[in-house]
């Protein structure tokens, strides 16, 4: 009986000094644009966009607002990453791989299509995108895609962290996805 006061004690002001798990994941945004759908959308439009003159593409730089580099354990899959080898299990890693491909384009560009979701609850969250994209290489033929891409996320420290990744694209003819390519789905 004493020993369980005790414990009741401890516990009880302990919960006090230190968030919980549910309340810090609570802190991230539910909906506008720092929920995980509108994130999706910026992660594919801005955070792998390239313009002819853009400075070296570094991974841990352009796109550490989207991942948990502090924890970069998760599993992330693209048909489309370069090398051999199409499954990651640590986001560092997976973007590391991009760098050189990214690298030796004189331009990567994008647009949404209209397949776009997200089921958001208080600490995680999926949301799925469909987007086209053009990658125009410094030396080869450009490259017309078209994409479906999922996303897990998880709250970490009030913000959405991608900690799944799934993406799918297949090659399509060039002049099928001009008129798409820099359109938007959130305002």
């Amino acid at each position: 009986m004493k020993y369980s006061k005790f414990i009741f004690a401890a516990l009880t002001v302990g919960s006090f000094a230190t968030p919980t798990f549910a309340q810090e994941q609570a802190l991230c945004p539910q909906e506008g644009p720092d929920a995980p759908l509108a994130l999706h959308e910026e992660w594919i439009m801005e955070g792998w966009e390239r313009h002819e003159g853009d400075p070296t593409f570094v991974f841990s730089e352009e796109m550490a607002k989207f991942y948990d580099l502090e924890n970069p354990q998760g599993v992330f899959w693209d048909n489309f990453a370069p090398g051999n080898t199409q499954l990651f299990t640590n986001a560092s890693t997976y973007g590391a791989n991009w760098e050189a491909h990214v690298n030796a384009s004189r331009s990567i560009r994008h647009g949404m299509t209209d397949a776009h979701h997200a089921v958001v609850g208080s600490g995680t969250a999926s949301s799925v995108i469909g987007f086209v994209g053009r990658i125009e290489p410094l030396d080869g033929e450009v490259v017309a895609f078209d994409t479906r891409s999922q996303l897990g996320w998880a709250c970490v420290g009030g913000t959405w962290k991608i900690k799944h990744e799934l993406n799918y694209a297949w090659i399509v003819e060039e002049d099928s996805i001009e008129p798409i390519l820099g359109k938007r789905l959130q305002p």
